[in-house]
């Protein structure tokens, strides 16, 4: 019990919210909370019987101590003094908003409050058109894009908590969705998904954008992109003004975007990787990035320091104001990479903490659709946290912040990814990602054959003890978010039982004329499998709605019930074959061939493949 009325009223507010979430009580007669702000970059927590200090040099420090005192006060633990140093001062979180998951406002609003116990400093909503602009309605036509007021009421939200809301956007290319719009397309395309930059519509656009946004959040600063504009420059843009060298259309473009930027008091920041990666495949020389303009290097894909330590130092000669994105790793199907997250960023932040870099941020991805529940970001969130205020990372405290934190422990969360990451690995900080291509493979068209031929378990019964699991932690957990992820998990443990192998044994089956088997296999696997996806389907609704704006479901809608409809098919096919109705049945004549190259070192013929569409079939799902 806390008495908060020595604290200023700006406190009360968010304390008050907090108290509900994390279950302590507020009275004049408890222990009085005191909050001291200093100017070194630390957080000191004195709590003795009657009272208790916090001293921070950010709000989101004095959130993070009450979180650590209510933790403590949980363990029984009342009088203590604890210190920490802050190792960066600009750390946070990034969430994609753009890969058809557009975060609900109540989530948002939870993510924050999550973040400030942490003691994050930022929030950071990618945006690539899910945004309002004036005079320009199809910008996030039917996206579920956020209204001007709904990024204000964050935006208040937000500041209330320490945490600095930053709108995260695209200013150059990854413009998909807008450029797909036949009546805005020709106006403002260059090629592929990249704006014509040299085009005053599209710079009229950009302008209104900015304008737009810079109304919307206290915050000076905005990530403009700038990313993977590969063949920037080489269409209409070509057309009109001839081949030009990318970087001089590059360095252009950021002088304009600098000036924009400029006249609404904005710091821009940039990804890195037109400056670094691809200019030194194509251009030559290397040019500092301007004054004005943050330079962020992403990269989570790494597991070393050595790796870390030659980019980031190779970078600094590019600009003075260097910062850092990791990832926490959720965009490679349903199931998220925890393992990933955690050596990719151990690495590179301890490198940071070496090199001086006091700005970072993991950034939460949703390619490919969103599958995985947002809430899985939340495992990077707390590490990067952790990272903050520790020069290195203890696996049992940090597995105690991110049950005290989220309500889940550690051992569910690295449950998530045994979906793709067996027990049986001996490196789990791989990207291989079989549930993805196993859910999605088509049961005549079966295209990963090898895959699941060089797989020793028995997977069957994995996934099904996953289900179970899942299904029984669900019942414990307070979050309604991360409920009804452990409820999805647990149906789609309970689907991938029977589809991970569904395809190789068609295949085989058919191989040895075994019409016997293929029967079997309708009944034991085929037809069961249509009600497990249907709640599968349901379970991954429900979390959806709880954690999104409707818009974007339909993708998966579409998704999962076009794998229904196939098994009926399928049903259908194999039935008259075994029937004597036809009397072959050419997808399974059809010799397999490898679909992919790549092979990650140690994992054999399990590859990294994270593409629905491609994993359904070779043909055409649509015009391109």
């Amino acid at each position: 019990m806390y008495n908060i009325s020595n604290l200023p009223d700006y406190l009360k507010e968010p304390l008050t919210i907090l108290s509900k979430r994390y279950g302590f009580s507020i009275s004049e007669q408890g222990r009085t909370v005191s909050f001291v702000s200093i100017s070194d970059p630390f957080i000191d927590i004195t709590a003795e019987e009657d009272t208790v200090t916090i001293m921070s040099n950010h709000l989101s420090g004095f959130f993070r101590g009450i979180g650590l005192l209510i933790e403590q006060e949980q363990n029984g633990i009342l009088n203590f003094h604890l210190h920490e140093d802050c190792w960066f001062d600009f750390n946070g979180l990034m969430i994609d908003c753009s890969r058809n998951g557009v975060a609900s406002i109540p989530y948002i609003k939870e993510l924050i409050e999550q973040l400030a116990v942490m003691g994050h400093t930022m929030l950071m909503l990618y945006m690539e058109d899910v945004y309002e602009v004036d005079e320009e309605p199809y910008f996030g036509y039917m996206r579920g894009r956020y209204s001007k007021e709904e990024l204000k009421m964050l935006d208040d939200y937000a500041f209330q908590f320490g945490i600095e809301l930053i709108p995260c956007i695209q200013t150059l290319a990854h413009f998909d969705q807008f450029l797909s719009m036949d009546t805005v397309r020709e106006e403002y395309i260059d090629i592929d998904n990249i704006l014509d930059v040299s085009s005053p519509a599209a710079q009229d656009l950009l302008r209104r954008m900015i304008h737009s946004l810079s109304s919307c959040f206290r915050s000076r600063r905005i990530h403009i992109g700038m990313d993977e504009a590969y063949h920037l420059g080489r269409g209409r843009y070509a057309d009109k003004n001839g081949l030009r060298s990318k970087h001089d259309i590059m360095a252009e473009h950021m002088d304009f975007m600098l000036s924009v930027c400029s006249e609404y008091g904005l710091r821009p920041i940039v990804w890195d990787d037109m400056f670094v990666h691809y200019q030194t495949r194509f251009d030559t020389g290397q040019r500092p990035i301007p004054e004005g303009i943050d330079l962020m290097y992403w990269d989570y894909y790494n597991n070393t320091e050595e790796h870390y330590e030659k980019n980031l130092q190779m970078r600094t000669s590019l600009s003075s104001h260097l910062m850092f994105a990791g990832g926490a790793w959720k965009w490679t199907g349903y199931a998220p990479h925890h393992s990933k997250t955690f050596a990719s960023a151990n690495a590179a932040l301890a490198v940071c903490k070496r090199q001086g870099i006091r700005q970072v941020m993991v950034t939460s991805w949703a390619d490919d659709g969103c599958e995985c529940p947002i809430s899985a970001c939340l495992f990077g969130a707390v590490l990067f946290a952790e990272h903050q205020y520790n020069e290195t990372i203890d696996i049992d405290s940090f597995g105690q912040r991110l049950k005290f934190i989220t309500g889940l422990d550690y051992e569910t969360f690295m449950k998530q990814e045994e979906f793709d990451i067996f027990p049986s690995f001996s490196n789990r900080a791989v990207t291989v990602t079989p549930s993805k291509y196993f859910f999605y493979e088509d049961p005549l068209c079966s295209l990963f054959l090898a895959q699941a031929e060089s797989i020793q378990e028995d997977l069957t019964t994995h996934y099904q003890t996953l289900s179970d699991y899942f299904y029984s932690k669900s019942r414990d957990c307070s979050s309604i978010a991360l409920r009804a992820a452990l409820n999805f998990y647990g149906a789609f443990g309970s689907v991938m039982a029977l589809k991970w192998n569904l395809g190789q044994n068609i295949y085989k089956a058919y191989q040895q004329k075994d019409t016997v088997q293929l029967q079997s296999i309708i009944t034991t696997q085929l037809l069961p499998l249509i009600p497990r996806l249907e709640l599968m389907n349901e379970m991954r609704r429900k979390e959806w709605y709880i954690t999104n704006k409707s818009f974007g479901f339909e993708v998966l809608d579409y998704r999962i019930g076009g794998l229904i409809q196939r098994l009926k098919t399928t049903h259908t096919i194999l039935s008259s074959y075994i029937n004597g109705i036809i009397p072959n049945i050419p997808e399974l004549e059809e010799t397999r061939l490898s679909i992919s190259k790549f092979r990650e070192d140690g994992m054999g013929e399990l590859i990294h493949f994270n593409n629905a569409e491609r994993s359904k079939t070779t043909n055409r799902t649509g015009w391109v």
